[in-house]
């Protein structure tokens, strides 16, 4: 038993239970944000031209995901000389995810490198994943705040208005990707 404030404390106490249930908001809003990263971090950071090694990506033929929007190409990726001293070498067969068009074989695009995988400098997909970002971040990190305010208090608090929080950080990231696109068109502009 601690003794705390003049009176004792032990595991039966209604503090460690929401002292556990803070704990696990806290970990709730870091694996939030780990899921965000992983998602959309290196994709977001290809499209806007901020990371990934430059070079070119010759078409060898373009398809279409079996369950979205997005036009994928498979071809080869040949780093710029400026690149080449990075460590970036040629790669025989990659996939250029998100492209912007259904390209012919043999067309000639400038690509970032990020991992296996080789991305179109793009602002407008950029943006769109800017609110994909967004949403999810909204959509995970809610509950988790809601428990963690909820343990701060050591009561249960009113979920209706977390609920509507919620509504608002959607309409939020639907802005906050309108105002990227800007951003990420002089970003792809300057950084290639």
């Amino acid at each position: 038993m601690v003794e705390w404030r003049g009176r004792r404390m032990g595991w039966t106490d209604r503090t460690w239970s929401w002292r556990l249930a803070g704990g696990f908001a806290v970990l709730w809003l870091g694996g939030c944000l780990a899921v965000v990263w992983l998602l959309f971090g290196a994709r977001l950071a290809a499209l806007t031209g901020v990371a990934g090694a430059t070079g070119t990506f010759v078409v060898a033929g373009c398809f279409e995901e079996l369950e979205g929007n997005d036009t994928h190409c498979r071809g080869t990726y040949t780093p710029f000389a400026a690149s080449s001293s990075t460590g970036a070498a040629a790669v025989p067969s990659v996939l250029l995810r998100s492209a912007a068009g259904d390209h012919r074989p043999g067309t000639r695009r400038d690509v970032r490198l990020v991992g296996r995988d080789v991305f179109e400098p793009l602002p407008s997909t950029a943006a769109h994943y800017v609110t994909y970002a967004g949403w999810t971040a909204a959509t995970l990190g809610v509950p988790g705040h809601w428990l963690l305010t909820s343990a701060r208090r050591g009561r249960l608090r009113n979920g209706e208005n977390y609920f509507f929080g919620w509504l608002v950080a959607l309409f939020g990231a639907v802005a906050l990707g309108i105002l990227a696109l800007p951003v990420a068109w002089i970003l792809t502009v300057s950084l290639g």
